[in-house]
Order: C-alpha cells, then sequence, then structure tokens
C-alpha cells in the first residue's frame, strides 16, 4: 500500500510541476491584444520601453577593473624586459660578458668562464651598490666629505661583492652537485 501511495504522490508531484511550467493555450491562435503592433510604426502617443538595452553597470565596471589588470600586467612586463635589457647592456658595457666569455674559451672550460662572470658581476654589483648606498648615506648623516664616503663605500663593495661572488659559485657548484646526484645524472664508471 505504502509504494502505490508513493507512485501515486510522484505522479502527481511531476505531472504538477510540467503543468506549472507549460504552455497552457496555442501560440498560434492568440488573440489580437497579446500581438503586438509593428515597431516600425510608433505612433507619438505611444510610449513602450524598449527592453533591448542589455546596458549594466557592474559588468561594465568588472570589464573596467579587467582592462586595468591586463594594462598593469602589460606595463609590469615591459618594465621586466626593459629593466632585463638594462641589466644586459650595462653587463656588456662593463665588459664583463665578453671577459668571462674569454676567460671561459681560454680555459675551455664553462665553469670557469661561469666562475669569472659570476665573480665580476658581484664585485662590479657590490661596488655601485655600496658606493651609492654610502653615498646616499652620508648625504643623510654628513658624517665624512662626499669624496670620503664613495671611497668607503668603494672598498666595501669590491670587498664584499668579490666575497660573494665566490660564495655563490661555491653555493651554486654544490647545489649542482647535489641535485645532479639526487637525480643520478652521474655516471658510473664501475
Amino acid at each position: 500500500m505504502n509504494q502505490i501511495l508513493f507512485a501515486v504522490a510522484f505522479l502527481l508531484f511531476m505531472f504538477t510541476g510540467l503543468a506549472a511550467f507549460a504552455q497552457t493555450n496555442d501560440s498560434t491562435f492568440q488573440s489580437e491584444s497579446i500581438i503586438r503592433e509593428d515597431t516600425s510604426a510608433v505612433s507619438s502617443n505611444s510610449v513602450e520601453s524598449d527592453e533591448t538595452d542589455d546596458f549594466s553597470p557592474g559588468m561594465l565596471f568588472l570589464t573596467l577593473l579587467g582592462l586595468a589588470f591586463i594594462c598593469v600586467c602589460v606595463g609590469a612586463g615591459i618594465l621586466l624586459t626593459v629593466l632585463g635589457l638594462l641589466i644586459l647592456f650595462g653587463l656588456i658595457s662593463f665588459g664583463i660578458v665578453s671577459a668571462s666569455v674569454l676567460v671561459g674559451l681560454n680555459r675551455k672550460s664553462f665553469a670557469k668562464g661561469f666562475k669569472a662572470f659570476l665573480v665580476l658581476a658581484s664585485t662590479t654589483g657590490g661596488i655601485l651598490f655600496f658606493g651609492a648606498g654610502f653615498w646616499l648615506l652620508n648625504k643623510i648623516s654628513h658624517w665624512w666629505t662626499t669624496q670620503t664616503a664613495i671611497l668607503t663605500g668603494v672598498t666595501f663593495g669590491l670587498l664584499i661583492g668579490l666575497a660573494f661572488g665566490y660564495f655563490a659559485y661555491f653555493v651554486l657548484q654544490k647545489l649542482t652537485t647535489y641535485f645532479k646526484q639526487k637525480l643520478n645524472l652521474t655516471t658510473n664508471n664501475s
């Protein structure tokens, strides 16, 4: 008895849902009041709203946000490209790239050329960074003369850049050896 009651209730709910969303009248035989007038012959006294306007302020706002995000990403890409090119041109103009290529070719070793590049680049960067840093610090605090501040900054930059270059090469060499062993890229001659 419960199964029959359940089946009848199910069928009633199903047909009720269909009847609620179904079209009750035949659409080919509509009354004259339902049919709209021709839109090309609009009289001046009839005011109908044109519902084809799809303007949505929220969508406009989201579109503008999307365009702003795209513009920011393009600008960041341009900035990074220009910065990378300036760094590359600086390395070439200081002779760092040329000197490291010559060292690598002379020693017939890519590792020696890379080591020369790393040490020269970090030393030059240290000289520029610490020279400008000490000059700026002296402009703020007025501890030394300008020449003394720049000379002190360049000296510290030379020593710290040189030490950092050798340390960075040592760390990269150890990391390369570690990853080669982890990935089993070394050849075993046994």
